[in-house]
């Protein structure tokens, strides 16, 4: 098991709790002594209370409303695609002021803050490590009111106070980046890396945790590309350590440098993770879908993936292709205006950005439809990482807000917001 403690300070408002991570409830009161009428009312009060506490954890994460087709008989086709009202460029995310740049961008409601994961993050002030780069970053706001922007108050920060990586190497995978350090290289590839980029965020309030996606590479200084090493899920709790279990194998990583890692967009129904993995085609990402209840999730043995004809199965392999997808992830969420599924990501080496609609998680989905045209990237640099955040949307659902990777120059990077208001759905 590999553990990660942030070294320095956490800025929060809220201290020791840097998410907002809340899950003390008063114990049960001695009633023994008061009449039966009294003792009555005091344990449907209890009751109540424990009551609104279970539903308001399961509601916890990307609108995890329980969706009634599970239920039911599921439509044979997708849903009508509901029509876009208007689509507005509102600015861009007010980060860290020590932040140049970074991608990655997905969010989840941990609590009542909105916590967002980052890749590749470029800083105008070297960090702990004496460079002015993270391989990946971490941020949150407790105020989920976008009307007028998106401010990410809070950063984890190292002892230097600058933005700090919270997702952990293993001993070994530390030993090799300090090796082959440009700054003091002593074995060769000089400036190659192992690093772990932050993915979607799950929250799991009944385990008091919150899981972590990532995606490791491994990369040389000065060459173009990387190479997959692998994804996982890492573990954080509310005392701001972060782990990635390793189940009794030899790397802390679920899926390996073959396997179709599902890290490319997760959302929460009920009890279950649905999780979406996606593997590059020719301009276009093939995505499949797996499925794990919460309390499993770590557990791979566990999981089932979907095979067609509303078929679940334990094989990896029988896993279908459920919709092509976008560049670095996808997020899905439900919307109760629309009463559908909605997945919203960046088209692959374009500036658009698109959607699609579901009645489940699992499909069938709606055709690819056009949403907008994001800003046009410095060099023609493509935008990417396009998300929705639902835990700021408004009217249920209406109105989404979407960001953005942009790069506007060397090394430089912002997150535009748009506002995106949906039209009534088809009848």
């Amino acid at each position: 098991m590999v553990t990660g403690t942030l070294i320095g300070r956490a800025e929060n408002h809220c201290p020791g709790l840097p998410f907002g991570f809340v899950f003390a409830h008063d114990k049960l009161p001695k009633i023994c002594s008061l009449t039966l009428p009294n003792r009555v009312v005091l344990i449907r009060k209890f009751m109540l209370l424990r009551i609104r506490f279970v539903i308001g954890a399961l509601l916890v994460v990307c609108y995890a409303i329980p969706f009634t087709a599970a239920d039911g008989p599921v439509p044979s086709g997708p849903p009508p695609v509901p029509p876009i009202e208007s689509v507005s460029d509102i600015g861009t995310v007010v980060q860290n002021s020590n932040v140049a740049g970074r991608d990655g961008n997905f969010s989840a409601l941990l609590l009542g803050q909105s916590v967002w994961t980052f890749g590749d993050t470029s800083m105008t002030v070297p960090g702990v490590n004496g460079r002015n780069w993270d391989d990946n970053s971490l941020a949150w706001t407790a105020k989920l009111d976008a009307s007028h922007g998106i401010k990410l108050e809070h950063d984890l920060l190292d002892s230097t106070g600058a933005p700090g990586e919270y997702l952990p190497l293993t001993p070994w995978e530390l030993q090799y980046n300090n090796t082959h350090d440009s700054r003091n290289c002593t074995a060769q590839p000089c400036g190659s890396e192992y690093a772990l980029w932050g993915g979607p965020v799950v929250a799991d309030p009944l385990r008091n945790r919150a899981l972590f996606f990532y995606d490791e590479i491994y990369r040389v200084s000065g060459q173009a590309g990387w190479t997959n090493i692998g994804a996982g899920i890492a573990v954080g709790t509310p005392d701001r350590k972060f782990v990635r279990p390793q189940n009794g194998s030899d790397t802390p990583n679920m899926w390996g440098p073959n396997e179709v890692a599902y890290a490319g967009g997760s959302l929460v129904v009920g009890t279950t993770m649905y999780s979406y993995g996606c593997v590059a085609g020719f301009l276009v990402m093939h995505c499949r879908v797996a499925r794990v209840t919460l309390a499993d999730a770590l557990d791979k043995s566990r999981w089932t993936y979907y095979a067609g004809s509303g078929m679940w199965s334990a094989n990896p392999s029988a896993a279908v292709v459920v919709f092509d997808g976008g560049a670095a992830g996808n997020s899905v969420f439900y919307s109760p205006y629309l009463g559908m599924y909605v997945a919203i990501y960046s088209g692959v080496f374009s500036n658009n950005v698109y959607y699609r609609v579901s009645w489940t998680p699992w499909g069938p989905w709606s055709d690819q439809t056009f949403l907008f045209t994001g800003r046009q990237g410095w060099n023609d640099n493509a935008d990417y990482a396009a998300l929705a955040h639902p835990e700021f949307a408004q009217e249920s659902g209406r109105i989404q807000y979407v960001t953005y990777a942009h790069t506007y120059g060397f090394l430089r990077q912002n997150l535009p917001i748009v506002r995106v208001v949906f039209g009534n759905p088809a009848q």
